[in-house]
This record gives C-alpha cells, structure tokens and sequence, in this order.
C-alpha cells in the first residue's frame, strides 16, 4: 500500500505566487523519480500556510529520494520563500477508496 508524505510549510508574506511556481517547477523534476506517483500542493486559510502532499509506492522509495543529493538539487527553488521551519510526516495509506472499489472511480 502507498505512502503519502505531508511537508507543512509557511511561507514569506508576499512570496505566495512565487512558490507556487517553484513548486510547479520542483514537481516536474520528480515526476519519474522510481516510486514517486504524484504531488499536490494545498493551500490553507491562513495566508502562507501550505502542505505539500506527495504520494509514493512506499517509504522506502521516499527515503532513498529524500537521502539523495539530488533531492536538496530539485527542491532549491523553494527554498527561497519558506517562512519558518518545515514539518514532515510519513503516513501509511490504511484504506483507499480508490483501490477498495477495484480502480472505479
């Protein structure tokens, strides 16, 4: 079963729209990376505040990624506009709708 990673992140007040795109730009450079399925990035209410959401085939796809030199190459356009520390978290998917109904969306 899947992994989703959650990075919860604030950025700088005014760097909104330049994130946003150097996310864009960062989740073009992983697309094809061996376990990596998709990425979304959600917005919250209070100005700045963001998860990156990303799903993979396992934990252990996400870390050997993470752990390469690569990842700190591909994830600089961030860096920039990040406005506090960063919070990962790792959760294993327990149920899918997706899956339980056989692929039927």
């Amino acid at each position: 079963m899947a992994v989703r990673v959650m990075v919860h992140a604030s950025v700088l007040e005014g760097h909104e729209r330049d994130f946003e795109a150097a996310f864009a730009e960062v989740t073009g450079e992983v697309a094809g990376t061996p376990g990596h399925r998709r990425d979304e990035l959600l917005r919250g209410a209070q100005p700045g505040s963001y998860i990156l959401l990303s799903e993979w085939d396992s934990k252990e796809d996400f870390l050997m990624w993470e752990d390469d030199p690569i990842h700190k190459k591909t994830t600089t356009p961030m860096r920039p506009h990040w406005g506090g520390p960063v919070r990962r978290e790792i959760w294993d998917v327990a149920v899918s709708r997706y899956e339980a109904m056989g692929g039927v969306r």
